[in-house]
């Protein structure tokens, strides 16, 4: 797996500093937060790609056609999708594309205490004070103050076309991440995210409440590599009819409806999202 450093920049180095932890203080009385962690939702991901720009450009044509790029190397390009974003990394030396990291914004904790909360949880969480939370597969978590959003050192970049975007993205509705043993990895983000909610009757799948997003979990087929499977958003004036030609008319790869009803697609990297309305 590539480096942490890969993944962190002076953005998320603000932003963690002043979103986790030391006990809060109300009234002159120490109050010790604790988990599940209070969150306002996830809200971005990370991938990591061979063609960080080209990735950009991709999901440009279909959710916003201002591509943004880190002021700074290494060069890092991102795409807005409403209030969430991606965020793309290069490494040519990995065996295939995947999202390496997704991130929930937390609110009311100090300096350190997002960290300190988790490993007195036994979460595992990588070096350094940036270091991601893992999961039993490896799976990595990040955490990030409100109100987040693209940083002061994220500047604009090109502009694909001035085209209108195909889709109106909304927010995150949820992922969904593929696991090794479902009942280890809900173990561990029970401990995060608190109960699981019951949205579905499929006995390999669980779900849990994000604040107004939600996170799947659902068993890996035999041989199947652990990983986050998708991400699903929610888009504005959503027609699920004609959503595939769409999609199709700009190259895209349609993929099978699921159980879900959701209209997926695979991008130029193999990665896979999906789409629903906005209820």
């Amino acid at each position: 797996m590539p480096d942490e450093a890969d993944y962190t920049s002076r953005r998320h180095m603000l932003q963690w500093l002043g979103a986790s932890a030391v006990p809060l203080v109300l009234g002159g009385n120490a109050r010790a937060a604790a988990l599940p962690l209070k969150t306002t939702g996830l809200e971005h991901y990370g991938m990591t790609v061979p063609d960080p720009e080209a990735a950009a450009k991709f999901y440009g044509k279909i959710f916003d056609p201002q591509l943004f790029q880190e002021r700074d190397p290494p060069p890092r390009f991102y795409a807005r999708l409403g209030k969430s974003y991606l965020a793309f990394g290069g490494n040519k030396d990995i065996p295939a594309p995947f999202i390496d990291h997704f991130c929930a914004l937390t609110e009311g904790y100090g300096q350190g205490e997002v960290r300190s909360l988790l490993e007195a949880a036994a979460v595992p969480m990588g070096a350094g004070a940036l270091g991601m939370a893992t999961d039993p597969d490896g799976l990595r978590f990040q955490t990030l103050g409100v109100p987040g959003g693209l940083a002061r050192t994220i500047i604009p970049a090109s502009r694909i076309s001035q085209d209108d975007a195909l889709f109106q993205a909304v927010g995150t509705d949820h992922i969904m991440l593929h696991v090794s043993d479902l009942a280890k990895s809900t173990a561990h983000y029970r401990k995060i995210f608190g109960m699981e909610v019951s949205t579905t009757k499929n006995p390999n799948r669980v779900w849990f409440g994000v604040a107004q997003t939600r996170l799947g979990l659902e068993a890996a087929a035999a041989g199947e590599k652990p990983s986050i499977y998708y991400i699903c958003l929610r888009v504005a004036g959503f027609d699920r009819k004609t959503a595939p030609d769409k999609l199709k008319r700009i190259g895209v790869e349609v993929l099978p409806a699921d159980d879900l009803g959701l209209v997926r697609f695979r991008d130029l990297n193999g990665l896979v999202m999906a789409l629903k309305a906005d209820a």
